[in-house]
């Protein structure tokens, strides 16, 4: 951190600390759920005889404001909880705990997530979404399998990276675009089975929020969007048993109270079970069993320390594992990936005004490959592991007001390309040249909301980030035989390369009525780290390198304007968006590469580029209700120029889709009986195909036309599914969901290849465009899910 830097910190740390001697008392303390003990994030906390005098809980629960000495009541409300009045005489500062009781119309649990967060029209934030968890339990889904990336593909402005994927797309940027965070730590691949189904176990989730417009400053590294997943923190009072059992997975999930009213736990996992209930079948046959499974485990420790302090302690841990054989034994192949992540977070409230996040994380992400082919055997590694560390303040200046600033600072530890080769006499080979790369990422932001006007709410913020390659690391210069010929080599910890960058974030709101404003902002975002794929889907093999003397920094910049309405007290809202955004530093693989053994730093085999992205995009979603969902539409272009690919001429990106529309609904037909449904329409995807052939030494060779020239066949699909509440029967809960993936058959395309027939020699060949197609029959599935408690 550069002394001016430092300087301006310790300005701001020492002006917005508040003296703590007041005439006034603080009222602070927990709006907790009095069944759960779970903490309440959105509770409005205010005195009835000063309405002036109130604060909204955080997602802590906490709450703080201060008022004169005198007799009170103090109002709580949230929506599906019995409203609080409680008397309240104020002679000095209180610290409560209040314990709302969910209404008898709790089923509508979905009212309850939707409402932590204000309507859309309230904020100056454009573009950000929250997620209501029961909504996305009760949406049909592949193999009955609850997904959270799948119902952020739903969304306007998102696209899915192909049928049946959870890779997305936000406003034209690659799926590394997008900083998807679990309780803090970054998840580097959250994908299981090749991306078909994500990593997050939605037992264990507590919200969802996605940001595809302006993100706040607070948020850094990457482009495009935030997606932002905390894990729930426990039950604090009783025990609960939570589960379910699909047809190709199973769950289960154990929360309850370490100390009642003080700590609480959560403990989650999730595991496929095809490989355990066909190998004993298959175990003397051919196909000799099913040679892969995936699971997950989730875990999270929340202590109340006082009234002013608060820790949590979470975890996840997933892996992917495998095995293929072929060649009837001569190559044997190991397989696995998956992600590591540690959370330590503490929250201390020093006043009314000013709180404190202090938090340190680690993530790691890897990727292994083994094979033996005739005695010769070789491991493939890819991966990234990184430390960080923040320290985030939240000053409430007042009701108009709030200020946030923070220090951030991350250590990466990556790994794009390394291998060893053992060959059958004992003879090593390894890619010497192609070492861990590493780097320091550190970052202040400031963030200011308030209101100029009663109508006019301006927030403006300012992030600086710092990026420095070190050593070890040596710089090689190739002649034209690729040979090299000259190098300079960095110590251990040494200075290679450095970037700095001023990302500043500015959006405004202007209220044209109660429940309508207009929304404008400016973005302009850095990102250190880049994920290359020569694949035409995301997949774990995709490497991951960092800025360095080899590859610049991608940057960003994006405009967005936009209409926002509520209607009926927020029971629909709907919003109207468009924005242009152009992207720097886009990297792909240069003409003509192939995968393979070198000893060449994977950077020298790519090519760098812009892109542009513009488009509109339509959002109408019911809140409340029995019948809820949302319907979403996106008109968009989305192009690349490089000057090393296609000549030099723009080409679509490979996930540009013109028309992209979802149409989401669930509904309550009894109390029994949920509901739901989703329909999906999408232009076809941009392939690259051959458009000629020509005969050489008797082999068919084709001649390939512009990047990206040919469309797919246009996608769209219809997937249903029911919810029955069984009976409850003593403490044990349980409901059956049937959904039904691709009623009508559709035949969407995953991809394309070119089949021969005939002979060459004959002049009959004949060739053959053909589609390749994930799911092309409708899929049926059940889920039992219980809960005891």
């Amino acid at each position: 951190m550069s002394k001016h830097t430092f300087l301006l910190l310790a300005g701001l740390l020492c002006l917005l600390f508040p003296a703590t001697a007041q005439s006034v008392f603080k009222i602070g303390g927990l709006v907790l759920d009095a069944q759960t003990g779970e903490p309440l994030a959105g509770a409005a906390v205010a005195l009835k005889e000063r309405p002036a005098a109130g604060a909204v809980s955080e997602a802590t629960g906490s709450f703080s404001f201060a008022a004169p000495e005198g007799m009170y009541t103090l109002v709580v409300k949230f929506i599906g909880y019995q409203q609080q009045e409680l008397p309240l005489q104020l002679n000095q500062s209180v610290d409560l705990r209040i314990k709302l009781v969910p209404t008898a119309y709790q089923v509508q649990e979905v009212e309850v997530t939707a409402a932590r967060k204000p309507p859309l029209t309230e904020t100056a934030a454009m573009g950000e979404l929250e997620l209501p968890l029961e909504t996305i339990k009760s949406l049909p889904v592949l193999f009955g399998e609850v997904d959270i990336l799948k119902t952020v593909q739903l969304m306007p402005g998102v696209k899915s990276a192909g049928e049946g994927g959870t890779g997305f797309y936000v406003r034209g940027g690659g799926a590394d675009q997008n900083l998807v965070l679990l309780d803090k730590a970054t998840v580097y691949n959250p994908g299981h089975l090749f991306n078909f189904f994500s990593v997050f176990n939605s037992d264990a989730i507590d919200e969802t929020t996605l940001i595809k417009g302006s993100m706040p400053a607070r948020y850094g590294g990457r482009l495009s969007s935030v997606l932002d997943i905390g894990m729930k923190t426990g039950d604090y009072n009783d025990f609960q048993v939570d589960g379910g059992v699909g047809l190709i997975s199973s769950r289960v999930s154990v929360q309850g109270p370490l100390a009642r009213d003080k700590a609480s736990f959560i403990l989650s996992g999730r595991r496929t079970y095809a490989d355990v209930l066909m190998n004993p079948f298959l175990k003397n046959t051919d196909q000799g069993g099913v040679p892969y499974y995936f699971y997950d485990l989730n875990g999270k420790l929340s202590f109340i320390l006082s009234g002013k302090d608060k820790l949590y302690l979470s975890g996840y841990y997933g892996r992917d594992v495998g095995a293929l054989t072929l060649s009837d034994g001569r190559f044997d192949a190991d397989f696995f990936w998956g992600n590591t992540s540690a959370t330590a977070r503490w929250h201390h409230t020093f006043s009314d005004k000013l709180q404190l996040d202090v938090s340190g994380v680690l993530s790691k992400y890897d990727f292994e490959f083994s094979w033996d082919f005739g005695g010769f055997n070789t491991v493939a590694q890819t991966g990234v592991q990184d430390y960080s560390a923040n320290i985030d303040f939240n000053y409430q200046a007042s009701a108009r007001h709030q200020l946030r600033y923070g220090v951030q600072y991350t250590y990466h530890k990556l790994r794009p390309r390394s291998g060893e080769a053992e060959g059958a006499g004992g003879q090593v080979f390894s890619t010497e040249r192609l070492r861990n790369k590493y780097g320091h990422e550190y970052a202040f932001y400031v963030s200011d909301d308030f209101y100029i006007t009663d109508k006019l709410l301006l927030s403006a913020g300012l992030r600086n980030s710092y990026f420095t390659q070190v050593g070890p690391f040596t710089r090689y210069q190739f002649n034209d035989r690729m040979i090299a010929t000259d190098s300079a080599s960095y110590g251990r910890g040494e200075q290679v390369k450095t970037y700095q960058a001023l990302e500043p974030r500015v959006s405004a709101k202007y209220e044209l009525s109660p429940g309508s404003s207009v929304k404008a902002a400016f973005t302009r975002s850095a990102q250190y780290l880049h994920l290359v794929s020569n694949a035409y889907t995301t997949l774990p093999l995709d490497v991951w390198v960092p800025s360095s003397a080899l590859v610049e920094p991608q940057y960003a910049t994006q405009y967005a304007l936009g209409y926002f309405r509520s209607i009926k007290q927020n029971q629909y809202e709907g919003s109207v968006e468009v924005y242009y955004k152009k992207m720097k530093n886009q990297l792909e693989y240069r003409e003509g590469f192939a995968p393979g053994p070198s000893n060449r730093d994977l950077e020298y085999e790519f090519v760098s580029g812009c892109g542009k992205s513009y488009g509109i995009e339509l959002f109408l979603r019911k809140n409340y209700g029995n019948l809820q969902g949302w319907l979403g539409y996106t008109l968009s272009r989305t192009t690349r120029t490089f000057p090393a690919l296609n000549n030099g001429a723009p080409f679509p990106a490979r996930y540009d889709r013109r028309h992209d529309l979802s149409l989401v609904a669930t509904y309550k037909y009894n109390e029994r009986w949920t509901l739901g449904g989703t329909f999906v329409y999408g232009t076809g995807e941009a392939t690259t195909q051959p458009v000629r052939r020509y005969f050489l030494e008797g082999t068919v060779n084709y001649q390939y036309g512009e990047r990206n020239s040919f469309r797919m066949q246009p996608t769209h699909r219809l997937d249903l599914a029911a919810t029955l509440e069984g009976k409850k029967w003593k403490n044990i809960e349980n409901s059956w969901t049937f959904s039904l993936y691709n009623v009508y058959g559709r035949r969407n395309p995953y991809l394309y290849y070119i089949d021969n027939e005939g002979s060459a020699f004959g002049d009959s060949v004949k060739l053959q465009a053909k589609k390749v197609s994930i799911v092309p029959f409708p899929l049926p599935s059940v889920t039992l899910n219980f809960s005891w408690k």
